[in-house]
């Protein structure tokens, strides 16, 4: 499935933030951030209730930055979405969700003594005040390498906002920093102003080049072969991973990992046709399965009617 399912059922904490105003709120889950690791929708937890604030009258309407705190795996993680895109994940401790769990004061007094929510909050912070700044260039969102700890840091203005260093990685994690990194700065670009994607990571060591753009149009870098999908009219004109606009009749597919943008040649097996798509989607979370066509994409090479075929997936650009 891509990412763009809704999860319903799931209750969590949302902490709205704006111009650095912490704001709690409980509601439904409706955008589920639960595909971020792989295995975290069965160890996504709910947040206790104690001190809950179900009001809030100084509500920011115009903060385009939301933070999420949940559980994963015995640890409190906080995760920062833009626009209700994914885009960040704070990884915190065990220590940090007993503290909230043995406390008795309120989730609003207890997070301020929280290393991982200052973190996710000055992030959040810094983006919605930039949001308003209508002077700003999302094409001043960059990136560049941190050599000695092999960390990445994101920077608005040359000025640092986070880095990426495996306490803090892209909400749908591709398991490496660098492109982590990449991905999460291109979605920055994208969403906050919509500034065209970085090729490559600012400064990075000849001897680290797993997250610079290569391969030329029509070369091959790699082979794999699987069972696709298709998806469509439930998704139409809703938002994908990478923040477009869902167009069912394009040629474009979900990957679980793909950087996006990455063209792809699929090939369905059953009967030889082909056609390139290009990645700008999460999924599919079936088991089996390697890729998430659109419905276009799915017409050309005949996976309408069988709904799932065996194809070959050709990477004609992709990460190192």
């Amino acid at each position: 499935m891509p990412s763009s399912l809704n999860y319903q059922g799931l209750a969590a904490i949302v902490l709205a933030t704006s111009l650095g105003t912490p704001l709690l709120l409980w509601g439904s889950l409706n955008s589920s951030v639960a595909f971020y690791l792989r295995d975290q929708t069965n160890d996504q937890r709910e947040l206790p209730r104690k001190g809950a604030i179900t009001t809030i009258e100084s509500f920011d309407e115009n903060a385009i930055v939301t933070l999420h705190p949940h559980q994963w795996k015995s640890k409190l993680v906080v995760t920062l979405k833009v626009r209700t895109i994914s885009i960040l994940t704070f990884i915190g401790t065990k220590t940090d969700l007993i503290k909230i769990k043995n406390s008795e004061n309120s989730f609003e007094q207890v997070q301020a003594n929280i290393d991982v929510m200052n973190r996710a909050k000055a992030v959040a912070k810094h983006l919605n005040e930039v949001s308003h700044n209508e002077q700003f260039n999302s094409e001043n969102i960059t990136i560049s390498t941190n050599a000695k700890d092999k960390s990445y840091t994101i920077k608005l203005s040359n000025k640092e906002l986070v880095t990426i260093d495996g306490q803090t990685i892209l909400s749908d994690t591709t398991n490496n920093l660098a492109a982590d990194a990449l991905q999460a700065t291109n979605r920055l670009r994208r969403l906050m102003g919509d500034a065209l994607p970085l090729n490559a990571i600012a400064n990075i060591p000849s001897a680290a080049p797993e997250a610079t753009i290569t391969g030329v149009k029509g070369q091959v870098t790699s082979l794999r072969k699987g069972m696709a999908s298709w998806y469509g009219p439930g998704f139409h004109g809703r938002l994908t991973a990478n923040g477009e606009r869902y167009n069912q009749n394009g040629l474009t597919a979900a990957h679980k990992n793909l950087p996006f943008g990455t063209r792809v040649r699929v090939t369905n097996l059953n009967n030889g046709r082909s056609i390139t798509v290009r990645i700008n989607d999460r999924g599919p979370y079936a088991s089996g399965r390697i890729i998430d066509l659109s419905k276009g994409a799915a017409r050309v090479i005949g996976l309408m009617g069988s709904g799932i075929a065996p194809v070959q997936i050709e990477i004609l650009a992709r990460l190192k």
